[in-house]
């Protein structure tokens, strides 16, 4: 399977969307996926090096050799899910405008556009799916940076009222976003991390023998997220994998 996510404008969660929840996805069902990072500046594949999720960074410049680029991509044999991660602003029409001009579009098996919440943001979300609707790909929204999933239909309200019927996914705020950088892998690596929780359970017992509170509160907060990650997976990952699944075209097919 292969997963293009795009938005026009920098800065609207496309690379969390792609590592955590895209390239996640076939991690839950034990398969192995490459992410490919079409961005000249951003290089977020390099934060992940703890990650069963391999990235690359492939630049495109002026565009120049978007069409080799692309071809190089898409046509290759690869036995792995892959996931495409499209920069902002000119990188994105390079590559639909590429995409477009190759008829390699037929080789993406879904599009993600991710935004987040206000009136621009959907300005942006919309030129994007203005520029894709008529690839006859699949196209669902991630609905990022969700402070309250309970209220989403009020911090979403604009897109709501624009797309009453397309599907979309969410990933909420979450102190668990900023532990996966830490630790370099995804959200769903941390959340069945239980070596990793062993060891802080460890260190927690040792600084309550040593009776010292500074890292009893540092060692008890991580526990914490860690414990938060779990819940995290269950409730925001599982549902948004599924609309994956259950979106794409292959599985559309099936």
């Amino acid at each position: 399977m292969t997963i293009a996510v795009v938005n026009t404008k920098g800065g609207a969660s496309k690379s969390t969307v792609a590592f955590q929840v895209a390239a996640a996805s076939f991690l839950a069902k034990k398969q192995e996926v490459q992410l490919i990072e079409f961005d000249d500046e951003n290089k977020d594949s390099e934060t992940f090096s703890n990650s069963k999720i391999r990235s690359t960074q492939v630049e495109i410049g002026d565009g120049t050799d978007v069409d080799e680029v692309l071809k190089d991509t898409l046509l290759v044999p690869n036995e792995k899910n892959l996931v495409i991660d499209v920069g902002g602003n000119k990188t994105t029409t390079i590559i639909i405008e590429g995409l477009k001009k190759t008829r390699l579009y037929r080789k993406i098996d879904l599009f993600i556009i991710p935004m987040s919440g206000g009136y621009q943001d959907l300005k942006n979300a919309e030129k994007t799916y203005e520029m894709i609707k008529d690839f006859g790909v699949p196209v669902i929204f991630a609905l990022s940076r969700v402070r309250n999933p309970k209220r989403l239909q009020f911090q979403y309200g604009d897109f709501f009222r624009a797309f009453p019927n397309e599907k979309y996914l969410i990933l909420s705020e979450s102190d668990v976003v900023d532990l996966s950088r830490q630790n370099a892998k995804s959200i769903y690596e941390i959340a069945f991390d239980t070596e990793a929780k062993k060891l802080l359970e460890a260190a927690l017992d040792q600084a309550f023998d040593a009776d010292d509170n500074q890292r009893i509160g540092q060692f008890s907060t991580l526990l914490q997220i860690y414990d938060e990650s779990e819940a995290y997976v269950e409730k925001i990952l599982s549902p948004a994998f599924e609309v994956i699944e259950k979106s794409a075209k292959k599985e559309a097919a099936v």
